[in-house]
């Protein structure tokens, strides 16, 4: 359900990210309030997007030898996401709404055909990784006929913290919070937060399965992972 008031937190936020199309509008649709989605500078920020992705999309990949090429995607993240840390890295296609309602951390990989509905902020961790054709979507509906009528809609925050995996196809809805570490199986749909250090499958995604933290299996002289050699950039 939409919000009644404006969400400081989010707003304190958003304040921060590239281009966002501000006004009283765009304040409500961060917030998660009902809002009118055909106001001029929303509209004007979402063909942006388009225009921006379209480019992304359409990089000619034998246009540059492979370093190059990569350095010149990672530059146009910057210019299509609110905030993005180095080292990350989405395969096109990518399809966002807004793109600077989006933030990403660093050293993240998202494989082909990632779509994301900022409609409210989606704020993505460091180290996460994506499978293809994942689904975010901020944006919510009330059931009732007459919003539609109407033509108003609102958007919850989405979160997903530090070093997840998210599995191929799994769809996350709005709302949502997942963990640090948390594993997500492919074809799941996220509808409610997932604790920290989680494995959930299913629709609607449940969890099966907790896993040690960082911290333990770094303590584990068993671990095999943990003698392993760090990620070089």
């Amino acid at each position: 359900m939409a919000r009644q008031q404006k969400d400081d937190q989010i707003l304190e936020l958003a304040r921060t990210l590239r281009e966002a199309p501000w006004c009283e509008e765009y304040e409500k649709m961060v917030s998660g309030m009902l809002y009118n989605p055909l106001h001029p500078l929303l509209m004007e920020g979402r063909h942006k997007a388009r225009c921006l992705a379209y480019n992304y999309n359409n990089l000619n990949p034998s246009s540059a030898p492979f370093d190059k090429l990569i350095e010149t995607q990672q530059e146009m993240l910057k210019g299509i996401l609110g905030k993005v840390g180095p080292g990350t890295f989405i395969e096109p296609p990518f399809t966002p709404d807004y793109g600077c309602n989006i933030i990403m951390g660093e050293n993240c990989f998202m494989n082909f055909g990632l779509t994301i509905l900022d409609t409210s902020l989606v704020i993505i961790g460091d180290r996460v990784q994506m499978g293809p054709n994942v689904q975010i979507y901020t944006a919510g509906h009330e059931t009732s006929v007459l919003s539609r009528i109407k033509f108003v809609e609102f958007g919850l925050p989405i979160r997903i913290e530090d070093d997840c995996w998210i599995g191929g196809n799994v769809v996350i809805l709005p709302g949502v919070t997942i963990g640090r570490g948390c594993t997500v199986g492919a074809g799941s749909v996220v509808t409610k937060s997932l604790p920290a250090y989680s494995v959930a499958l299913g629709t609607p995604a449940k969890v099966v399965k907790t896993l040690p933290s960082v911290e333990e299996e770094l303590a584990d002289p068993n671990n095999p992972f943990r003698n392993m050699p760090d990620r070089e950039d």
